[in-house]
């Protein structure tokens, strides 16, 4: 890829938009010092991602948005952005595809970062991949800043590592490393906790299998208890439904009983509405006649208003007349006096134009003749000042020569003292300081043998770790499986034991035991010893007898709630098998105890076994009366019968049971102590394995603290080399600076001698210029005095001319407002006039006594009106009367609804509350899921809530004995052992991803390892070559300070011609910059960075240095391409572009186009 353009917006000096087209392989910078050269220079290194405010030259990273200056205010945001040609195709695979590719850096104020690839959002990791292993990323060597030239081969041996690491392309192994360490640190821990939670599963199965025993039992006696309880509810249904057929029966018969009430109350109800309307009708006549006598009463106030209101009219009119008459008399006496004044107005201001007019003559002729004074003022005035000038020049210059005279006594003085200052410092250099360094080095050849000595007990001590950690490891996977087999036998002992447990009976029999004086634990079974092969045999022979109970008892009064068999053992007879023939079963037991042993022969003295692989036939025959045969599978035969063995709920395998309980048990102890030595090995092994790090610890610690005491010998070895370097150099400057003030105080003598010359001359000049001036001040002064009177005659000339004006101004004025006033009051007696004709036709009384006429007619009408309406009113009470008798009689027979109504209210809620019960039983029975047939099927007529319920409480009981049941055990323990089964599926996934992850660490180490020996060797070669060129001569390499690679540093070591220097410390400011140089391009040559950016690289150079090195960036530019800052001249004309940076506003950056003659200009101005 190729840097073809760059962009900054708002970066440091940069405030205004600012695209750099970069056209050739060799692109120079070139502008004054502060100009913002170096801001490209940052620009680019920020934009790949720099994190470093200190590498940004700022205090924080928003500190490179530009800040203002004089003339602008701060901005908020800043942005760069890299073009890249990518037309052959040499980005990373995810953006080889296109032909340019953009990176941008986006920063707001207190906002951070925003980077994009071609306008896509990515993260910083994103820029840094797409430019890691090509010398520009973080600890890249393709950016090469002001004084950071040298830094490069003073570095430390690990930073040139990086630096190798870089050119070999393995930063992205590195990292690929670092993720996969992170990812098996993760597996690893993952791990852990998954056999962690494995072993917490399988102490869980343990206890879920006991609480799933439980669990059934409680889900059977449930469904008993659910199947009662339906019972009950179709009972309680059953006579729900009798009551509610009871209620519905009354409700009918009430309902017959309030329907002939209703009728007799509707009919008396129909006689009120009758009446009501009459009323009705009453109201409505009453309201009309009463309408219309308010009406007519309402005429007759009206006519009586107007009689008033006509009345008062005739007087206002009266008095309007002569008030009208008293104002037309005094408009006519004020229209006289206004005209009067008019004519008096009109002469005066006749006189007042022929004053103006002659006032306005005399100004004109004074302004004409002023011209020709002020020309002759202005004259005086210019020539005075040029004299004025002349002489305040030439005084200047002689002050300015004169200064610059002190100035050069103070220098000769100066440049005196320096050369008697240098004179004593060149006699107290001490040149002395070789014993001292070499004690020094000695002291430093110890300390490194001391580091490698603790580097060695580390590496010993990271051995013995590990060996001890996979022995851990070991110890950690025998005890999981301890564990999960002690866990797995208790679980099984539980489980069995509580099985054992249920065959002692429920908790009735146990009562009647107890009242009974009976011990229940003393069981047959328990005391048995069978020989293997015939435990089933002896099962199926015994029977319910094999549970039996071994107890002392007396006459038995009550029978047991539940079926059970005594056996006493006071028996002392014994019975012996009759049949010599066949092989009694008493041969498979074995018992001590004489009194048990009567007891079983009683009870199988008539079995015989059917030997393994026989068929009954064979002995059948051999059989006595009462005798039978049992073979292995506990089959039991007779002469005329076969009983085949089956599944017993209780009995079933209780003696294999009890065989496998007492092994598990005999064996627990001893794979519990194997587990304790287990873990106390495992806890011993994590000790040491702690101590083994506790000295890692310590060596580590003391590694550090060697390490420092070896950084610090070096640095005092170099302070010590750098002193020597220092006084050789100090003395050889001082006798320079003498020679050159020598020189200096020569050239002193000279300019004295020129400038008090200078001063001779000029004072002449300047008695001369005073002459000059004081002879056009005093013609100035007196054309001065001619101008300002003509000046003062003319202001008062204008002054009159202007009063003049304004007195013709209110005399006009005064006029035009007479003439307004004699106008309004012609207006205001055609007004008045107006109004007198309206009061004079307002005097009229034909009206008035019209008015009187009709009000009488009206009084008539309105006595006639008013008997009706009493008429009416009348009528209308007699209808009230009536009609409050009807609903009296109402009132009665509604009242002998009402306890009928309230009879059938309450047996409609009785009829409710019955069907409601039915209802809920129906629910009930429908929520039990069960089938009501069924149900009905199972009960009788005779069978009653009460004993159903009883029952139903009794079951209660026996699941409220089993006390907190987990219901979920039974599901749980299936998804424990599922979840089991994933986790350790999950524990082999693991297992093989860390193997995996191991291997692939193991792989890039290899890869590492072989990429950076091949890198080293021929970077070596490179460096040597290069350095050869630059030097024209010498040797130089690298060397590697250890045996590993990876993790070792390497030491530069250089020889210039003619030298014998072993350490780049003891190299000069140029011969470092070259040795860099040399050793930069040499990992350019094997991995050649896009682009390369120097930012005063030659500044420490002479010409010869600065024209090899020149061409030896014009070679490797056939590879890379340079962007480069400079001020030197052979520098520049390497370039094939030169881009230049002016700031001519203070504080903003620009960029021109400039030539080499233009870069000496600007070089000269500066």
């Amino acid at each position: 890829m190729r840097l073809i353009q760059l962009k900054l917006a708002g970066f440091k000096s940069f405030v205004d938009p600012t695209t750099i087209q970069l056209q050739g392989q060799r692109v120079g910078i070139v502008g004054p010092n502060g100009c913002g050269k170096s801001n490209i220079m940052e620009s680019v290194k920020w934009v790949l991602g720099e994190s470093s405010a200190k590498e940004m030259r700022s205090e924080n990273m928003d500190s490179v948005i530009f800040n203002g200056s004089e003339n602008r205010k701060p901005i908020s945001r800043a942005s760069v952005e890299l073009i890249f040609d990518n037309s052959l195709g040499k980005a990373p695979t995810e953006w080889s595809q296109y032909a340019e590719i953009s990176v941008k850096r986006v920063i707001e104020r207190e906002k951070g970062s925003t980077y994009y690839i071609n306008n896509l959002a990515v993260r910083r990791k994103d820029i840094a991949d797409l430019f890691l292993g090509t010398g520009l990323g973080g600890r890249g060597y393709a950016i090469i800043g002001q004084n950071t030239i040298s830094q490069i081969i003073e570095a430390k041996p690990e930073e040139l590592r990086n630096y190798l690491e870089e050119a070999a392309g393995v930063s992205k192994y590195k990292e690929r490393r670092r993720e996969t360490e992170f990812r098996l640190r993760d597996t690893r821990e993952n791990l852990s906790r998954i056999q962690d939670v494995v072993n917490e599963i399988i102490q869980q199965i343990a206890k879920l299998e006991s609480q799933a025993v439980i669990a059934t039992k409680y889900n059977e006696l449930t469904e008993k208890h659910k199947f009662h309880q339906a019972q009950v509810w179709v009972l309680k249904k059953r006579d729900a439904s009798i009551v509610w057929k009871k209620h519905q029966s009354q409700v009918e018969k009430l309902v017959n009983e309030l329907e002939q009430q209703t009728a007799a109350l509707r009919k008396i109800e129909a006689e009120v509405e009758n009446l009501r309307q009459a009323h009705i009708n009453a109201s409505d006549e009453i309201n009309k006649n009463q309408a219309s006598f308010y009406e007519i009463n309402s005429e007759v106030s009206n006519i009586e208003n107007n009689i008033r209101n006509q009345n008062e009219l005739l007087e206002r009119s009266k008095k309007e007349l002569v008030e009208i008459e008293a104002n037309l008399t005094k408009n006519a006496e004020d229209q006289l006096k206004f005209t009067k004044e008019i004519e008096e107005a009109l002469i005066e201001k006749t006189a007042l134009s022929e004053l103006f007019k002659t006032k306005d003559e005399s100004f004109n002729t004074l302004k004409s003749s002023i011209q020709s004074v002020e020309a002759q003022y202005l004259s005086s005035s210019e020539q005075f000042n040029l004299s004025a000038n002349q002489f305040q020049i030439t005084q200047e210059k002689i002050n300015l020569e004169k200064a610059t005279i002190d100035f050069i006594h103070k220098t000769e003085e100066e440049t005196n003292a320096r050369i008697s200052f240098l004179s004593n410092e060149i006699n107290n250099i001490d040149l002395s300081g070789k014993s001292q360094l070499e004690e020094k080095e000695i002291d430093l050849t110890d300390k490194r043998s001391d580091v490698e000595k603790i580097e060695e007990k580390i590496s010993e001590n990271k051995s013995l770790s590990s060996d001890l950690e996979e022995e851990i490891d070991t110890f950690r996977q025998h005890q999981i499986e301890i564990q999960k087999e002690l866990s797995q036998i208790e679980g099984e002992i539980k489980t069995l034991a509580q099985i054992q447990d249920d065959t002692q009976g429920n908790e009735s029999l146990k009562s009647w035991t107890s009242q009974h004086n009976i011990n229940t634990s003393n069981r047959l079974w328990e005391k048995l010893k069978i020989k293997t092969d015939w435990v089933t045999a002896i099962e199926s022979a015994l029977g319910g007898k094999l549970n039996a109970v071994l107890a002392q008892y007396e006459l038995i009064a009550h029978r047991p709630p539940a079926s059970m068999v005594l056996a006493n053992l006071n028996a002392s007879h014994a019975y012996k098998p009759k049949n010599n023939k066949l092989n009694s079963a008493l041969d498979t037991i074995e018992i001590s105890d004489p009194l048990l042993m009567n007891l079983l022969s009683e009870w199988l003295s008539d079995c015989y076994l059917i030997p393994k692989g026989e068929s009954y036939k064979n002995f059948i025959g051999d059989l006595e009366q009462g005798e039978f045969l049992v073979n292995q599978q506990g089959d039991i035969f007779t002469k005329n019968s076969v009983s085949f063995y089956g599944k017993d709920a209780s009995l079933n395998g209780i003696l294999v049971r009890q065989e496998r309980l007492k092994a598990l048990q005999e064996r627990f102890p001893s794979i519990e102590k194997n587990y304790k030595d287990v873990l106390n090995k495992l806890n011993e092994a994590e000790l040491q394995l702690n101590d083994y790090e506790e000295q890692a610890d310590s060596f580590s610690e003391e590694l550090k603290d060697s390490l420092n005491e070896l950084h610090q010998t070096e640095i005092e070895v170099e302070k010590i080399q750098q002193s020597i370097a220092y006084a050789n150099e100090k003395h050889s400057n001082i006798s320079h600076e003498q020679n050159e003030l020598k020189v200096k105080l020569t050239q002193i003598e000279v300019d004295k001698k020129s400038k008090s010359s200078l001063i001779q001359n000029l004072e002449g000049d300047l008695h001369r210029f005073l002459e000059q001036k004081t002879a056009t001040e005093e013609i100035k002064k007196r054309h001065e005095f001619d101008y300002e009177s003509a000046k003062k005659q003319v202001n008062e000339a204008e002054i009159q001319l202007q009063e003049s004006h304004f007195n013709l101004k209110i005399i006009d004025n005064k006029v035009s407002e007479l003439k307004t006033r004699v106008s309004l009051l012609s207006e205001d007696n055609n007004t008045l006039n107006n109004k007198k004709d309206i009061a004079k036709a307002s005097i009229n009384t034909e009206h008035v006594d019209a008015l009187q006429t009709t009000l009488r007619e009206k009084l008539t009408v309105k006595d006639e009106r008013e008997k009706v309406l009493i008429a009416s009113r009348d009528n209308l009470a007699q209808k009230e009367i009536d009609l409050r008798e009807s609903e009296q009689k109402r009132l009665q027979t509604e009242q002998a609804v009402h306890p009928i109504r309230d009879k059938l209210e309450q047996s409609r809620l009785n009829e409710q509350e019955s069907k409601l019960l039915f209802e809920q039983f129906q629910n009930e029975i429908n929520e039990s899921q069960l089938d009501e047939v069924v149900l009905s099927e199972s009960i009788t007529d005779k069978t009653t809530v009460k004993e159903v319920q009883e029952l139903c409480n009794k079951l209660q009981e026996e699941i409220n004995l089993l006390g907190p049941v987990n219901l979920a055990a039974i599901h749980e323990l299936t998804s424990e052992k599922e979840r089991k089964g994933y986790l350790d599926s999950q524990v082999e996934d693991l297992t093989s991803a860390s193997n995996t992850l191991e291997d692939a660490i193991r792989r890039i180490d290899k890869e590492t390892r072989d990429r950076l020996i091949t890198t080293f060797n021929e970077v070596n070669k490179n460096f040597t070559e290069f350095f050869k060129v630059l030097f024209d001569g010498g040797q130089a390499k690298l060397e590697l300070l250890g045996e590993e690679i990876l993790d070792t540093g390497i030491q530069v070591t250089a020889q210039p011609p003619g030298k014998k220097n072993t350490t780049i410390s003891q190299l000069s400011g140029g011969e470092k910059a070259l040795t860099a140089t040399a050793l930069v391009f040499a990992l350019f040559k094997l991995n050649p960075a896009p682009f390369c950016l120097m930012d005063e690289v030659d500044a420490p150079l002479d010409d010869s240095n600065t024209l090899r090195f020149t061409n030896m960036v014009t070679e490797m530019s056939k590879n890379t391409q340079f962007l480069y800052v400079s001020h030197n001249k052979i520098a520049m004309e390497m370039a094939q572009q030169l881009i230049g940076v002016t700031m001519q506003e203070s504080g903003v950056s620009r960029i021109v186009e400039v030539s080499l003659e233009e870069v000496e200009k600007m070089e000269l101005a500066n």
